[in-house]
């Protein structure tokens, strides 16, 4: 039988190849920048922080650091633990919301920083915060065809984006990395997912960088313009209502329950969406990952760099049931649910 969004089952007359996670990666910044030190910078105070968003601290890039950097820290570390060399991959899919170059890029970057130029395809993609989502999306329809290897990193320097005078946007982002090593597993795997967008210019973290800079307009005060700006409160509301859509979504095409779940990992905005997702998907506290009061929105870090550590600290075991749920601006959602292959 198949799933209902057209996933093979087995025992269809075609034995399908399995996709799944065989080895994941982090990098976060040495350095940590907590409410308090904010509290000197901006009018906030950390109790106020922690009530609304969850978040006590966030990492920040070191001047040498980049959103490739902590790309490629992330993808060795998931080599490594997939006991793969770079030269298995076939594609490597980098999701940002905060490249380094606008071309080349940065899939391209770390390519050549792992010593494999020109042995495979590198790319970016960007879906705000869903972006992880999205790249695992799409290398599971890479490699599955011929059972090949793909390297999905979430990688976003936030902090190189934020107006840190404004204190309703810069108490919320971090800095990081994760990677994940995509490919055939024998049991296990993914097994279904979505992706999903609708534009809604209300639901943006607007960045206007470079958006007046041409030969026909004096360049002036351009550097207010590409910080990061967002409807907090629309935001919100999308958040919440984007995560009951795909858990709701995702079991329907999976065929099962929502007691059927093991684990949750959503992405790390604010604290009091995670709550009101596990309250919906009727998770308890202790089947569900939050790290955002460490690391606060590592965009599209969030999920893997999650997954990564809930699997460092033995909570997701062979066998669960695991959903990876994402929403980001522009806006963008999706949810992928996997058996662990262990």
């Amino acid at each position: 039988m198949r799933y209902k969004d057209g996933h093979l089952r087995e025992g269809e007359g075609v034995t399908p190849r399995r996709i799944g996670i065989l080895g994941t990666g982090i990098y976060v910044p040495e350095r940590v920048l907590t409410n308090e030190d904010l509290a000197r910078i901006v009018d906030t105070n950390d109790d106020w922080i922690r009530e609304r968003t969850g978040i006590a601290e966030r990492r920040i890039a070191a001047p040498e650091e980049n959103t490739v950097t902590m790309a490629v820290a992330a993808a060795r570390q998931a080599l490594e633990n997939a006991g793969l060399s770079p030269r298995n991959l076939s594609y490597i899919i980098l999701a940002t919301n905060t490249p380094t170059h606008i071309f080349p890029a940065g899939a391209i970057q770390v390519q050549e920083a792992l010593g494999v130029n020109g042995v495979l395809a590198g790319f970016d993609l960007q879906a705000g915060c869903t972006g992880f989502n999205y790249a695992l999306y799409v290398a599971e329809r890479l490699v599955a065809p011929e059972g090949k290897y793909a390297l999905v990193i979430g990688s976003d320097t936030n902090s190189r984006f934020t107006d840190w005078t404004d204190r309703t946007t810069c108490v919320l982002f971090g800095d990081g990395a994760g990677a994940a090593v995509v490919g055939p597993v024998e049991r296990g795997g993914i097994i279904t997912s979505f992706v999903a967008s609708s534009l809604n210019m209300k639901l943006v973290c607007e960045t206007e960088f470079n958006a007046e800079v041409s030969p026909f307009v004096p360049f002036s005060n351009t550097t207010s313009r590409h910080f990061l700006r967002m409807d907090g409160p629309e935001i919100f509301k999308f958040a919440v209502n984007a995560v009951k859509d795909s858990i709701r979504r995702i079991l329907e095409m999976a065929g099962i329950d929502r007691e059927e779940l093991d684990y949750l990992i959503i992405h790390q905005a604010n604290n009091r969406i995670i709550e009101a997702a596990a309250r919906f998907a009727k998770v308890p506290l202790e089947k569900l990952y939050v790290n955002i009061h460490r690391y606060g929105n590592t965009s599209a870090a969030s999920v893997p760099i999650a997954l990564h550590e809930a699997l460092q600290e033995g909570r997701i075991r062979p066998g669960d049931k695991v959903l990876l749920v994402s929403f980001g601006a522009g806006v963008t959602w999706g949810a992928a649910l996997l058996e662990w292959s262990g």
